[in-house]
């Protein structure tokens, strides 16, 4: 069987071709840009299953979002506007799967507080701190978006380089791993 190839090597040369692209990493850099914002601003994290399925969910839409540009660069401002809704997205379902019940939003930041049931041996004083500012999470969530931009952006283009430099068939000194 000369034209017969193994799943290893099928899989290999195939990567090998088209190359792997870095486009997934900007799915758990967004969510964890998210999360951390959401939680600086004094909002509830949901749980660590939930978080890791919305990182995988938006990787998965970075990977075919990279497939089907196909090698072409987006304009800033589309990576800039998407990066936004991600993050308005994240917001959203961290607000809606940090509830007790599951999914809960009515006065979503329309101005008044939302309730909180303060722990029986906690004070009131402390109670009343779990409470965020909406426009602190505003704020936040747009610096989140930003640096999701600009390190979508460059650091997509810093990998790639990267890739081209370690296939580029220069050889090595046998203790150099860094270059």
């Amino acid at each position: 069987m000369e034209g017969a190839q193994t799943a290893p090597e099928m899989a290999g040369s195939v990567g090998a071709a088209r190359g792997s692209s870095p486009a997934w990493l900007s799915g758990p850099l967004s969510a964890g840009l998210g999360l951390s914002a959401h939680l600086a601003a004094g909002g509830q994290a949901p749980g660590l299953l939930i978080v890791t399925a919305l990182a995988a969910l938006l990787g998965m839409a970075g990977s075919m979002t990279a497939s089907i540009a196909r090698g072409r660069r987006p304009p800033g401002w589309a990576v800039l506007l998407a990066a936004g809704l991600v993050q308005q997205l994240l917001h959203v379902a961290f607000e809606a799967f940090s509830t007790a019940s599951g999914f809960s939003l009515p006065g979503h930041h329309g101005g008044a507080p939302t309730p909180q049931v303060p722990a029986p041996a906690a004070p009131a004083a402390e109670g009343a701190a779990a409470t965020h500012s909406p426009h602190l999470m505003l704020h936040l969530h747009v610096a989140a978006a930003l640096v999701a931009t600009v390190l979508a952006t460059t650091g997509t283009t810093l990998l790639s380089a990267a890739q081209r430099r370690g296939r580029s068939g220069i050889e090595r000194a046998p203790g150099d791993a860094n270059a």
